[in-house]
């Protein structure tokens, strides 16, 4: 699943996905220009937890849908 966020004239690209291993689940992030970074969970769960708690980061911030 991916999201695309904007803040003025920035774009911040959100993903969630299966490890290349399929083992483990990932949360990847990544702005034009900048290396990408990669958190990687051992449970769905956690995943969705940790995701929930950065979008609200992100919104607070002033992150907000790419429209």
């Amino acid at each position: 699943m991916l999201w695309f966020l904007e803040k003025e004239s920035e774009t911040l690209i959100c993903e969630v996905r299966q490890s290349d291993d399929g083992r483990n689940f990932e949360l990847a992030e990544r702005t034009p220009g900048e290396p990408e970074q990669v958190e990687r969970f051992e449970e769905p769960t956690r995943l969705i937890e940790h995701w929930l708690a950065r979008q609200r980061e992100l919104y607070n911030a002033g992150w907000r849908p790419k429209t």
